[in-house]
């Protein structure tokens, strides 16, 4: 079996979703804060804009999993590497920034005196539900998609026909679960007190939410040498037809971008009558488009930009799982210490956090990997120990 092409370019695509979760977490506070002001509609804008963060990670797996186990045997000796390596990665760390956001939000409220069966209690509920700060969640789906993932490994591999359909059929049980949710059961909630679908996890928080992310990534990845031509954007690409598509996508995503923000304006600000479902499609739309956009810019800035610029997105990138799980501790201790002012000086203050957040994160996540052993415990996987191994193979 021959070894899969390294895709270079990834990294750098990893690179813009974990700065759209940072502008979403440094504007988050934000859209309370300025209500009814001039700098309400611009921060509104690049939070709403970069709701495609989650979703784009989601289809990045996707496509990294199914690209590399596609043709490899389904046997137990796979099986056990594949879950070896997430308990290792994934889970370790997911486990120790539980404990130490736990511990954080204990000190933050006062409650060290908590009682002890409490704060077992409390911390169990945290673990389950990725609940132990506000961007934990996205861990728990991810330990859903490798549970999940020899499954449809096994499906896609004894029916290799529904490969071809693989997102439709993601969209179609995603959609399927949108309407049930809205129209049938519901999932619980403080507000909710009638008939409810009780799956033991919030909405956001259940892989059937991201399902035609995750699909879409693994369609691409199984099909990738049919599909590397037209997500690798290039001149030649350009005049030999291809050009009008991808001109036309990236405005799609624009345009479908602005009008996601029109709509969570009218609805949730204003508070127009609207039904939420067509929310959810421009949600959907907005966050597929933009797998494929990011994908371009990503293949462009790696092959066709400065390589200042290639160096540092891709180091960004290969850190970015780390730097998910340190920044909003940075971010918070930001938000303490500088406050805003005038219009100004408050929208700087929300851009210094934005930056302090990502580059203090991005720079201990970066040395840990480099001169800390054992600093996959609280990062996962190290990405410049795998690029010694493979030179020293080489």
């Amino acid at each position: 079996m021959l070894k899969k092409e390294r895709i270079y370019e990834l990294d750098v695509f990893r690179s813009f979703a974990i700065m759209a979760v940072l502008t979403i977490h440094a504007t988050s506070q934000t859209l309370v804060e300025t209500k009814g002001t001039s700098l309400y509609i611009p921060f509104l804008f690049l939070n709403t804009f970069s709701s495609f963060a989650v979703p784009v990670f989601i289809f990045l797996s996707g496509f990294v999993l199914f690209y590399n186990y596609i043709d490899r045997p389904l046997n137990r000796g796979l099986v056990k590497s594949f879950y070896g390596k997430r308990l290792l990665y994934i889970l370790v760390p997911y486990i120790v920034f539980t404990v130490f956001y736990f511990i954080f939000q204990l000190y933050r409220r006062d409650q060290f005196d908590m009682p002890f069966a409490q704060m077992l209690h409390e911390f169990g509920q945290d673990l389950y539900k990725g609940t132990a700060y506000t961007h934990l969640y996205y861990v728990i789906i991810m330990l859903q998609i490798y549970l999940i993932f020899p499954l449809l490994l096994g499906w896609f591999k004894k029916q290799p026909g529904i490969r071809l359909w693989i997102f439709p059929i993601g969209l179609i049980l995603e959609w399927l679960y949108i309407y049930i949710n809205k129209y049938g059961f519901h999932l619980p909630s403080p507000s909710y007190s009638g008939q409810h679908l009780n799956l033991g996890l919030p909405k956001g928080s259940i892989i059937i939410t991201y399902l035609s992310y995750l699909f879409l990534g693994a369609g691409i990845g199984m099909y990738y040498d049919q599909f590397r031509k037209w997500l690798a954007v290039s001149l030649k690409g350009f005049r030999s037809g291809k050009g009008p598509v991808w001109v036309l996508t990236w405005i799609l995503w624009i345009a479908i971008g602005v009008l996601h923000t029109a709509v969570w304006y009218r609805y949730y600000t204003v508070g127009s009558s609207m039904n939420t479902m067509v929310y959810e499609l421009l949600r959907n739309a907005h966050a597929l488009l933009s797998c494929i956009v990011l994908w371009h810019i990503s293949y462009a800035i790696y092959y066709y930009g400065p390589r200042f610029v290639r160096i540092a997105l891709t180091s960004m990138g290969a850190c970015s799982f780390g730097i998910f799980l340190l920044h909003p501790f940075l971010l918070y201790w930001y938000r303490y210490f500088i406050s805003g002012g005038s219009s100004l000086k408050y929208a700087v203050s929300i851009a210094g956090g934005w930056v302090i957040a990502l580059s203090l994160s991005w720079i201990v996540v970066y040395f840990a990997f480099k001169y800390v052993k054992g600093s996959w415990l609280f990062f996962g996987a190290n990405p410049f120990q795998s690029k010694k191994k493979k030179a020293a193979g080489n």
